[in-house]
């Protein structure tokens, strides 16, 4: 765990880094961030072309055996959703009424801020654990791709939610493989996506390929054992600068499945 004024330094350094200015969706996260001494801060960017949108947040909080949603969470989509059309009607759909809370190891809530706020996202994810009648209500969700149900190998699973401040709502899957997992895989994989993908998934300590409602396709949440190599060999300039400006060690790298079996990159996220 980082300690409270550390990652208020790193938020404040992100922000700095990336010559970014904060919306009030980041200040209101900022007052969500000083209360949360308990939970882990993730800053990220998302660069489509050669536009880096940077103002993305995640704060993670471990469940120590509560039997709800942490009550800070609760209050700030309270907050936001008396201020912007935020839509639950999804995550009351999947959570319903007797969600057993004990059985989510982690809860994130992030915030995906742009200067228009109808086009930010707040972002909400738990990651369940022994739960496999919940599992299988999130996999076989409507407009969630039954592949994710054949990668669903590895115990537990990551899903969430984005509402968007202008009032759309989606649902995502993301479903991990680890690298034993993924070798073991190779056949299903290189079917299911080919030999580009394959190749990149094999640099990587693990993937978490995910999944939405929003759209068709997926995408591929990277954890490469060697990031500044893994991001080099990518050769996009607008990459490689963001990456510098932290070069952290532990990075994920997100990026659109069909566009790495074509080496055709449009868009990629950071997280650290």
């Amino acid at each position: 765990m980082q300690s409270a004024n550390m990652q208020i330094e790193k938020y404040h350094r992100h922000l700095t880094s990336f010559a970014a200015e904060a919306t009030p969706l980041c200040s209101s996260f900022m007052d969500l961030l000083k209360a949360s001494p308990e939970a882990d801060l993730e800053c990220s960017c998302k660069i489509i072309g050669d536009t880096v949108h940077s103002l993305r947040f995640n704060l993670w909080y471990k469940n120590n055996g509560e039997s709800s949603l942490n009550p800070k969470i609760v209050t700030f989509l309270k907050n936001y959703s008396q201020a912007f059309p935020l839509d639950f009607s999804l995550y009351q759909q999947i959570v319903g009424t007797d969600f057993q809370y004990d059985k989510v190891k982690c809860t994130s809530l992030g915030i995906d801020a742009r200067t228009q706020s109808s086009a930010s996202r707040v972002k909400l994810w738990h990651i369940i654990e022994d739960y496999p009648e919940k599992e299988a209500m999130v996999l076989d969700f409507p407009q969630i791709s039954p592949i994710a149900r054949c990668l669903k190998i590895q115990p537990g699973l990551l899903f969430g939610f984005d509402f968007g401040l202008d009032g759309g709502t989606a649902v995502k899957v993301y479903p991990v493989l680890h690298l034993s997992q993924i070798q073991q895989s190779r056949s299903l994989l290189n079917a299911l996506f080919g030999t580009r993908t394959f190749a990149l998934l094999e640099q990587c300590k693990w993937v978490n390929f995910g999944f939405t409602t929003k759209e068709a396709g997926l995408s591929l949440h990277l954890f490469p054992r060697n990031p500044k190599m893994f991001i080099d060999n990518f050769h996009h300039p607008v990459l490689s600068d963001a990456y510098r400006l932290f070069s952290a060690q532990k990075v994920i790298i997100s990026l659109d499945q069909a566009e790495a079996e074509s080496s055709c990159f449009s868009s990629f996220n950071l997280y650290y």
